[in-house]
């Protein structure tokens, strides 16, 4: 197989681009490898974002439609935050400041005790929460197809999700607590 100007086999241009590609990847900074991650990443989402749709209306299943809907979902908010997080890498690459960038730096508010009670139980409260859908989930296997007990068991994992989250904001109101 020959290249458009018919002078070297497609190989080894193919071999040639990525031997490019290590190089610049080797002169990159630790912060441009991270936003062509990023965007890479975030292009391939939004190839998949369309398939998803196309999937959902073209199956004529409404709970496949159901499901493809709600990884949809998902995939529109990690998109944008996909974009959040290349503008802010981008950012201080170009010494800028977007609105459209990820919040940033330290705590810097006083949070009394009591705060931070509240995010070390709604971790608690999660995490309780996610293992009481699991058990609901494995009871309901067999109803409608499976499709409550999946839902039931993605609803568990927000709930692991959304205490990793908290465990963060803990943390983050730590650092600030006021101490008696």
């Amino acid at each position: 197989m020959m290249s458009a100007g018919g002078d070297a086999p497609a190989e080894l241009v193919i071999t040639s681009m990525r031997l490019r590609e290590q190089a610049d990847a080797r002169t990159e900074s630790p912060i441009e490898r991270l936003l062509r991650a990023i965007d890479t990443h975030a292009a391939a989402e939004a190839d998949a974002l369309s398939q998803y749709e196309y999937l959902a209306d073209a199956c004529g299943d409404p709970v496949i439609a159901l499901v493809m809907r709600l990884i949809l979902d998902d995939e529109v908010r990690h998109h944008g935050l996909l974009h959040r997080m290349a503008t802010t890498v981008r950012d201080a690459l170009e010494w800028t400041m977007s609105p459209e960038a990820l919040p940033k730096g330290a705590p810097h508010a006083r949070h009394p005790g009591p705060v931070v009670a509240l995010a070390h139980s709604l971790i608690e409260e999660e995490r309780t929460g996610a293992r009481a859908l699991r058990q609901l989930a494995a009871q309901e296997q067999d109803i409608n197809g499976g499709l409550d007990s999946l839902l039931l068991e993605m609803m568990a994992m927000d709930s692991d999700k959304h205490a990793h989250l908290l465990q963060f904001v803990h943390h983050r109101l730590e650092k600030t607590a006021i101490k008696n």
